[in-house]
């Protein structure tokens, strides 16, 4: 009897031994992970900034001069005073398209929307971020010269920095031509934030990115640069299906989904969370089977604020308001959800940014 007592006593002892020593391996294995790859210490505050698509806001026809734009218009009005918000501090203006220095927004030539708008928005105390691209349009650059007369347009005391939104048509070449640009410009302008927004993939496979998104990862890598976040376009997975996205009841989950693709893009290229940003597009998706609520919003905010994301935006501050007549079909003027007030996206999101420490509405 005490042989057996003795004996399950030294077999507790050893592996309980044996369990603790599994458990220090464990925590010192995941606390180099996260030190290396998620939980880095972030040295820029959070970022948030909605997309204002511009080739809506503004018309095109004069006159231009002292003018600034309003979302959910085509006006040219200056912004209601009383249309701001507790955090609401950045706009990320979209999207500037051709070869850098030649740009244009639409149908509109670059320098008179910047002389149009910029001073505008410093008298209303707004940051910008100037994003080029989009999915319809490229945004080139092969030379230093094109990337210095594209920076020096938009500077201003309230730039904060640029965005490039590389979706599909640009070639491998022009890719790395542009990230050697931008890596080149954040050299001489280190203060300014430098983003790269990639289309994600919400599937359980290591990597979220597609094709193009993998080549601009190369073209970094490959430029050595290391003052850059990577703003992944978490919306229009596709159809209900594993291999688009996390499927729960018969649905896209947009924010299960956009948590996964994170993961899967820091752990691949070893990217901590701090510089990884997220762009859900509000309501209805163009693939309209996936649709993003104001539950999946407050969800979105507490993952980026709990785990220390880099930034988040939205597509886009001019779709942030019911659309006039219910419909399923998606518009860039409307989210497309019944009963939310306007700026109800704006506002789940915002106190994200906020100067002191805020509660989640």
């Amino acid at each position: 009897m005490r042989h057996y007592i003795f004996s399950r006593f030294r077999l507790g002892v050893f592996s309980s031994m044996v369990s603790l020593l599994a458990i220090a391996a464990l925590l010192v294995y995941f606390s180099f992970a996260k030190t290396e790859f998620f939980f880095e210490t972030a040295k820029e505050p959070f970022h948030f900034s909605p997309y204002l698509d511009l080739n809506l806001a503004i018309e095109v026809t004069p006159p231009l001069t002292d003018t600034f734009f309003a979302s959910n218009t085509k006006s040219t009005v200056r912004l209601p005073k009383g249309e701001t918000f507790k955090g609401f501090q950045n706009l990320t203006l979209a999207f500037a398209s051709g070869e850098c220095g030649q740009e244009r927004w639409g149908g509109l030539s670059a320098q008179k929307l910047a002389t149009a708008n910029l001073l505008a928005l410093q008298q209303a105390n707004v940051g910008y971020m100037i994003s080029t691209g989009g999915a319809d349009d490229m945004f080139t650059c092969s030379s230093e010269t094109g990337m210095e007369t594209f920076i020096k347009r938009y500077q201003s005391s309230h730039l904060l920095g640029f965005d490039f939104n590389i979706e599909a048509q640009q070639t491998e070449a022009m890719i790395q031509d542009l990230v050697h640009q931008v890596s080149l410009a954040a050299k001489r302008y280190p203060a300014l934030r430098y983003s790269f927004t990639l289309a994600a993939i919400g599937t359980g496979e290591e990597n979220s990115l597609n094709p193009t998104g993998k080549k601009v990862m190369h073209a970094l890598a490959k430029a050595e640069m290391e003052n850059f976040h990577i703003n992944l376009m978490v919306m229009n997975y596709g159809h209900a299906d594993r291999g688009n996205c996390v499927v729960r009841n018969g649905q896209c989950d947009m924010v299960a989904s956009a948590i996964r693709a994170v993961n899967n893009l820091s752990r691949t290229y070893h990217l901590p969370l701090h510089r990884i940003e997220v762009t859900p597009m509000l309501g209805i998706n163009d693939e309209t089977s996936n649709v993003f609520t104001l539950e999946d919003a407050h969800r979105l905010a507490t993952f980026a604020k709990t785990y220390g994301l880099g930034g988040l935006h939205f597509w886009s501050l001019n779709r942030d308001v019911g659309c006039k007549e219910t419909s399923t079909q998606v518009s860039p003027t409307c989210h497309g959800l019944a009963g939310l007030d306007k700026l109800a996206f704006t506002q789940a999101f915002a106190w994200l940014a906020a100067p002191t420490p805020a509660v989640q509405p």
